[in-house]
């Protein structure tokens, strides 16, 4: 049987090449070490990166507009849980216009002003 030295250095394979493990610390291809503690949000932030791709692809294909039921709020609960795709479609539609098709009303054209070249300092 084969034991693992904990203080060897230990390199991972696949498609985690260039990564591994040396004195109960993980390091990168960069060269940065990681700590245990360091690794305890990776299912979060997988988590939030695997739904943020699931709402961009929504929205590319045209999904986003269907419609998502209302959720019955408690005058007790101290928080709620909000759906991003929908804050973030109502959102577009209020900067661009597109609650009222019908209202025959065109976009307006907005202009950002700026105030130009600025005058040279005195070093």
């Amino acid at each position: 049987m084969i034991e693992i030295d904990p203080h060897d250095r230990t390199d991972l394979t696949g498609p985690w090449a260039g990564f591994g493990f040396q004195a109960g610390h993980m390091f990168t291809p960069e060269g940065h070490q990681l700590e245990p503690c360091d690794m305890t949000w990776w299912s979060l932030t997988c988590n939030i990166a695997r739904e943020w791709r699931l709402m961009m692809a929504e929205a590319r294909t045209g999904m986003a507009k269907r419609p998502i039921p209302a959720v019955e709020t408690s005058a007790t609960a101290k928080s709620s849980v909000i759906y991003l795709a929908e804050v973030l479609r109502i959102r577009r539609g209020r900067r661009f216009g597109n609650g009222d098709p019908g209202s025959g009303a065109e976009t307006s054209n907005v202009v950002y002003m700026s105030r130009g070249p600025r005058p040279r300092q005195r070093v």
